[in-house]
């Protein structure tokens, strides 16, 4: 092969030049598939899975129910419960209600490990129910949040008791969070 006028390609640079574009393409393809990979396992996630990884990481979120906003960090997941931390309250999420969490800062570390805690949000209102202290219920059926005591969990509804000594039985498919103040 020559080039302009008589300068003549050696085969070792002509070799050299055709093993740097195949291992670029190489490079390029490679990124490709991680990338791929990255997506599928995006794709394969539940709720469940976002709130645990945003417990490792320990970022700070905002959690949107409805009218209400939280914002914290999320200490503990598990199935269906996620347990957010705020600066006045510990908020006891049910992850099938449909809660929007939204990133407001990425820390660079902290985040916390797996702790052994409540597995579900039934059981998380269980403990509630054992503490026997006021809590706010919140959730479509209770938009605007009822300060109630735990009475009982039971399979498909809790009874909650007012301070003013009135009876609810909140359905749990509209409960979306337990808030206990702290302090």
């Amino acid at each position: 092969m020559e080039r302009d006028g008589d300068e003549r390609v050696r085969p070792e640079e002509e070799l050299a030049a055709l093993d740097r574009r195949f291992a670029d393409e190489l490079r390029a393809e490679q990124a490709a598939y991680e990338e791929l990979a990255a997506t599928d396992r995006l794709r394969r996630r539940d709720l469940g899975d976002v709130a645990l990884e945003l417990v490792h990481r320990g970022d700070k979120v905002a959690v949107t129910i409805g009218a209400a906003t939280y914002a914290g960090v999320l200490v503990h997941a598990a199935g269906d419960l996620a347990c957010l931390r705020t600066a006045v309250a510990d908020v006891d999420l049910n992850l099938s209600a449909g809660p929007l969490l939204r990133v407001v800062e990425t820390v660079r570390s902290g985040g916390s490990p797996s702790r052994r805690g409540a597995r579900s949000f039934k059981a998380r209102l269980r403990e509630h129910e054992a503490l026997s202290s006021s809590v706010e219920l919140g959730g479509a059926a209770l938009p605007d949040g009822l300060r109630a005591r735990v009475a009982a969990v039971a399979t498909d509804h809790v009874l909650a008791l007012d301070p003013a000594g009135a009876t609810w039985i909140v359905p749990l498919v509209g409960l979306a969070y337990v808030a206990a103040s702290r302090g």
